[in-house]
C-alpha cells in the first residue's frame, strides 16, 4: 500500500469519525432542544431528521470513497494501456530503424564502399537511448518515486 493510499484511507476514517462525532453532538442538541421546548413549538420529529441527515452524511462519504476507487481503477487501466502502446511503438520503431540500417549496410557492401563508423555509432547510440528513455518514462509513470525530491503538490489530483 502506498503512502498516498494510506493517507487517503486515514482521511476517510477521520471523515467518518468526524461525521460520527457531529451526529452525536446533533443528538445532544436535539435532546437539549426537547428538554427546553422553546416556545412550546413542535416543528418536526427531530429524531427522524437527525437520522435522515446522518444517513445523508454516510451516503456522501461512501460516494466520495467510491469515486476515489473508480478513479484509481481508471488510472491503472490507463497506465496499462499507455505502457502497452508505448512498448509496441518502440518495438515498431526499432524494427524499422534496424531494417533501414541493414539495408543501408547491404547497399554499401554491394557497391563495395566503406560504411562510415559514425553512422553505426549514431545508430547504436540512438537505439539504446530510445529504449532506455521510453522504458524510463513508462516505469516512472507506473511506479512513481517517493523520495524527498518529488513534487507532491504537482502529483495531487484536482478532484
Amino acid at each position: 500500500m502506498s503512502k498516498q493510499d494510506s493517507s487517503e484511507n486515514n482521511e476517510a476514517l477521520n471523515m467518518y469519525s468526524r461525521a460520527s462525532s457531529d451526529v452525536s453532538q446533533l443528538r445532544r442538541a436535539v435532546i437539549n432542544y426537547h428538554l427546553e421546548k422553546v416556545d412550546g413549538s413542535e416543528d418536526e420529529d427531530i429524531d427522524a431528521a437527525s437520522s435522515f441527515n446522518e444517513q445523508r452524511r454516510e451516503n456522501a462519504i461512501i460516494r466520495k470513497l467510491n469515486a476515489k476507487n473508480t478513479r484509481r481503477e481508471q488510472e491503472n487501466q490507463l497506465r496499462k494501456k499507455v505502457a502497452t502502446w508505448s512498448l509496441w511503438f518502440v518495438l515498431g520503431q526499432l524494427v524499422v530503424t534496424n531494417a533501414t540500417i541493414v539495408v543501408y549496410i547491404g547497399f554499401m557492401l554491394v557497391r563495395k564502399q566503406y560504411v562510415p563508423t559514425e553512422v553505426l555509432i549514431t545508430w547504436m547510440t540512438s537505439t539504446i537511448v530510445e529504449i532506455i528513455g521510453i522504458l524510463w518514462v513508462i516505469v516512472r509513470s507506473l511506479f512513481p518515486f517517493r523520495d524527498k525530491h518529488h513534487d507532491i503538490e504537482g502529483e495531487k489530483h484536482k478532484s
